[in-house]
Order: structure tokens, then C-alpha cells, then sequence
């Protein structure tokens, strides 16, 4: 067995001091000039003696290797390490390798093991810069029609806080399948009953790689890890085979490994998101909102570090100052001005109040919506709920309604609220709204904001003193669970994360068109800022 390639028409000896790693299928030499090589075993190696299959295998891969590397689409993301050159057994003959340009780094697995952590003073925040990195290189892989396969945290190096892809000689492309993986990130919806993978690779089987990337990394533990201590007389499952019965590290009677990190400094929509992969065979493009948003602080009470709304040793409030973004924005003027998209309810109008009643305009005539108190009543409409309260005396009313058709719900439970309302606002989306109540006790003035749900379940309720954006919640639009602010900074993003009101984001691309008197509106392909004299739409890719 020879170790000589040719490399720009020189025969070159692939010596072992140049040797810088090898796997199943190769071995990597550094040739001294920037470059390292990619050789792959052939039959004869000494790690397929006795291998039948292996060494098929081994022949079947040099043989199509030219083919496949020649159908590589020429545009691929610049975290993956793209082939640079072909190795040759002889100066016209077999492609028996290929060159890439040598990078340096860290294997991504290394990121999960807290004691390597610890000794290398990886912080929280590298590490999601790197998995960010991370999820941008499988996505573009996706767009290019490639699925990684063989998905594992030994083929990610991580540099500072980006990473290299390599193994791109055993993607799954066009005609070539990917016949490699590795069991701790095998997704098991591809597997039999004994773990065996019975489908192809696909795009979601990398996306489910990734999330055990991310959870191991994050963590310390898979999501496989810790041991199943079932209940008396429950059957004990074996370890290898969780997967199948999708009982991860999340789940009821398993014991959390105690090197790991505790499960409670992650946001709770981050676990969701875990659990739902996991356990509930969830599938999709991992939410790279979720990894953008996680804001690792350390406890200003007892020093932990985490992510979480509130510390997971001693439960103080978390202070998280949000995400400042910039971006590419566009931007035109619009011709007219666009329309308010939550209205308050008058006497006039389709849907309308008149004395103790709340009423809605048919094709009919007047519908009775509910009862509500008379002159002492508030409501706002959106395109599809509409949401109010009255207060007297001692007591506060919330409601909700649908404004095509139905009657009121007056279940929702409004905080206590003290002192002279001074002001009063909501913002409604589809499926909630935004209420702002501003009152004046004790010489002071409060805003309490209570977000609703459109079954009338408050979703959360805090007063919020001295938020900056709450100069501009009166031009503030709602998109889904987010809500939008305009502030003098830029649009600020605001959305509940564990049960409290969070400022998420500032895009702060968008502070020279935006000020706190604004007001926006979710319009096609962005959003339209309403300024004094004129209306533009921005787009923030």
C-alpha cells in the first residue's frame, strides 16, 4: 500500500509526522503550505484486513469520488470547507484524495464536555456565537440542495466563534447517498426497533443532529444521557435504546447526571423546542430565534450563570438588556398612510357601545355582543379580537370577543389595579393583545402591561418601570406573539419569555427612520413607519 500522491504534478510522500487526524474512511496529511490532503484508505488498508465489505466499500468510494466532487455546486456557505484540489495516485491517474485549505480549531465535541469547558474558559455566549454559525452552514448546505448526513460534532472545528464544516466529500447530493453516521445523532425516526437505520438520510435528520449538537453543547449531557430509574415494577429501559421509546434526559424517572448543567438555566421555550424534538418527533428547521435570544447573565444574587428568566439556584429576576441587531435595510416611501391596525370603540361604527351594551352591525341589524358597565368601558378591536375592561369601585372587568361573530368572555383575571388610570392603550394581534394601563398612586405614575390571549387567559402581567420603550407603546404594532415598538434606538421587539415581558431585540439599522412618536403597521414585506409627514416601509434582512 502506497502513501505517495501527486499534487501539482509532484509525487509527494504522505508521511506519519504530517499525519493530522484519520477516520473510518481517511486519513488527513498537512503538505506545509496552507494545505492539508484528504487520502482516502483504499482496500489494501490494514484498518479493512479481514473487512470483505469494508474493503468494497473502500474501492466502490475512490471510484466515484472524481464524479461526485465534480458535481459539487460551485456556491456553498463559507463555514464549509470546499475541496481545492485533487490528489492523484500517479501524475495522470486515479483521484485517490483532495486538497483543502488547512484550518485550525476545535472539535465541536469538546464544547460538550464541562470539564474541557471549565479548564478552557469557553464562555456561553462563544459557544451560541458558534452554534450560530453552525445553523447558518446547514442551512445554506439545504439551499444548495445538500444534506449533510453523517451530521456530528467531530466534523464541526470551532474557531473563536465561528466554525469550520468539514467531510464534504460524504454529503448526500443529486445521485450519491450518504451511507455513514454516527449512533449519537442518528435521528431514530429513520431507524428500526433496534436502532438500525432502515431510511436514507434528509434534511431533517441534520436539523435533528443539530438540536443534539446544541443541547449537548449548552448542557453538558445528551439527550440520551442520565439513567431511567423507573418506578417499582416498571420496566428499566437500557440506554441504547431510549431513543426508540423517545425517553431523553427531559423526561419523568430519569437521573440528571450531576456533572451536567442544570436543565433550569435554559428558557423555557428552549426546552419546549427540545422536548418537542426529542420526544415528540418534531421536525423542521431548528428556530435560530431561540439561540439568538439566549442572554447568558451571571445572578447578581449568587453568581450563577444562565438564561433563564429567573436564576435557577435562588430564583432572582433576571435582568436581560436586549439584543442590539443590525442588518441590511430597505427602505421606500409609501403613497398613502397605512391604517390602524387595533381601533378603540366608540359609539360609531361596526362594532359599537351604547349605554350598558356592546353591540356588533349584521346584514341583520344590531347583534348583542355582552354587557358591559356603562360610561365607565374601554375597547379596541383588531382584525379578529377584540379585548376591553370596565373598573369601578373596588373591582376590574376584562373581556374578549371575536369581532365577526360570538359574545363576550369575561373571564380574564386583570391584576389589582390601584390609583387613578390615567391612560389607557392596547395593541391586538391575531391571538392576543397587548394592554397598557398607566395609573397614578402615591405620586407616582405605573404602567401595568397585561397581555391576553384570545381565549382570555392572561399570558403575563407586569408593571414595567422605567422601560425606555414605553415612550412609544402608543405606535407599537403586534405580529404573532411579538410586539414592535418604535423607540428613538430602532424598532424594539418585545415578546413574553417565561411568564415575563422581555425587550428581545433593538434593530438598530432602523433608529435614523424610526422615532418614539411613530407609529407602525405590519405590511407586505415589512413593516410601515407612519412618521409626521410622510410613511415608509422598511425591510430588515
Amino acid at each position: 500500500m502506497s502513501r505517495s500522491v501527486y499534487i501539482d504534478g509532484r509525487r509527494i510522500t504522505l508521511a506519519p509526522a504530517a499525519l493530522l487526524g484519520q477516520g473510518g474512511e481517511a486519513e488527513v496529511y498537512d503538505l506545509g503550505d496552507g494545505r492539508v490532503v484528504k487520502w482516502w484508505k483504499p482496500a489494501d488498508h490494514p484498518d479493512f484486513e479481514g473487512m470483505p465489505e469494508a474493503q468494497a466499500a473502500a474501492t466502490a468510494r475512490i471510484a466515484q469520488a472524481p464524479a461526485k466532487l465534480d458535481a459539487l455546486p460551485s456556491t456553498l456557505p463559507r463555514e464549509v470547507v470546499v475541496p481545492i484540489g485533487l490528489a492523484l495516485a500517479k501524475k495522470a491517474g486515479e483521484v485517490v484524495g483532495y486538497l483543502m485549505p488547512r484550518v485550525t480549531g476545535t472539535p465541536l465535541h469538546s464544547y460538550g464536555e464541562p470539564k474541557w469547558r471549565q479548564a478552557n474558559h469557553v464562555t456561553n455566549d462563544d459557544v451560541v456565537a458558534a452554534l450560530l454559525s453552525l445553523h447558518t452552514a446547514i442551512a445554506g448546505l439545504h439551499r444548495a440542495n445538500i444534506v449533510v448526513g453523517d451530521c456530528n460534532d467531530l466534523n464541526v472545528l470551532v474557531e473563536g466563534r465561528v466554525v469550520h464544516v468539514i467531510d464534504v466529500d460524504s454529503y448526500q447530493y443529486q445521485r450519491w447517498s450518504c451511507s455513514m453516521f454516527s449512533e449519537r445523532f442518528l435521528d431514530p425516526r429513520l431507524c428500526d426497533a433496534s436502532l438500525q437505520p432502515i431510511h436514507p438520510h434528509d434534511r431533517e435528520s441534520d436539523w435533528f443532529a443539530f438540536a443534539v449538537m446544541v443541547f449537548r453543547s449548552l448542557l453538558g449531557v445528551g439527550p440520551w444521557g442520565g439513567v431511567h430509574q423507573p418506578a417499582a415494577g416498571s420496566q428499566r429501559i437500557a440506554a441504547a435504546l431510549r431513543p426508540v421509546y423517545r425517553l431523553s434526559v427531559l423526561g419523568p424517572h430519569i437521573v440528571y447526571p450531576r456533572a451536567a448543567r442544570p436543565l433550569a438555566m435554559l428558557p423555557a421555550e428552549l426546552l419546549a423546542v427540545f422536548r418537542g424534538i426529542f420526544e415528540g418527533d418534531q421536525r423542521g428547521e431548528f428556530p435560530r430565534h431561540e439561540l439568538e435570544r439566549l442572554r447568558f447573565r451571571a445572578c447578581t444574587t449568587c453568581g450563577e450563570d444562565h438564561a433563564a428568566a429567573r436564576c435557577p439556584s435562588c430564583q432572582t429576576r433576571a435582568h436581560q438588556p436586549p439584543l442590539v441587531l443590525s442588518g441590511r435595510l430597505k427602505w421606500h416611501q409609501l403613497a398613502s398612510r397605512p391604517e390602524l391596525a387595533t381601533r378603540e370603540v366608540t359609539s360609531l361604527g361596526a362594532i359599537y357601545l351604547s349605554g350598558e351594551t356592546l353591540l356588533r352591525t349584521t346584514r341583520l341589524g344590531s347583534e348583542r355582543i355582552g354587557s358591559v358597565l356603562a360610561r365607565q368601558t374601554r375597547v379596541w378591536i383588531g382584525a379578529q379580537l377584540g379585548i376591553g375592561f370596565y373598573r369601578a369601585g373596588g373591582f376590574a372587568v376584562g373581556f374578549v370577543f371575536r369581532t365577526e361573530r360570538g359574545t363576550l368572555d369575561d373571564r380574564v383575571q386583570l391584576p389589582k389595579l390601584r390609583g387613578q388610570l390615567v391612560d389607557a392603550h392596547a395593541v391586538i394581534g391575531d391571538d392576543r393583545a397587548w394592554l397598557f394601563l398607566t395609573l397614578a398612586e402615591a405620586g407616582k405614575l405605573v404602567t401595568t402591561c397585561i397581555v391576553i390571549g384570545g381565549d382570555a387567559r392572561v399570558i403575563a402581567s407586569e408593571a414595567l418601570a422605567d422601560h425606555s420603550w414605553l415612550a412609544g407603546a402608543h405606535g407599537a404594532c403586534a405580529a404573532g406573539p411579538l410586539l414592535f415598538v418604535p423607540t428613538d434606538e430602532g424598532i424594539a421587539r418585545i415578546e413574553v419569555v417565561q411568564g415575563a415581558i422581555t425587550h428581545t431585540r433593538t434593530f438598530a439599522e432602523t433608529a435614523s427612520l424610526v422615532g418614539a412618536g411613530d407609529r407602525l403597521a405590519l405590511a407586505t414585506g415589512g413593516i410601515a413607519v407612519a412618521r409626521a409627514r410622510d410613511a415608509v416601509l422598511l425591510q430588515l434582512s
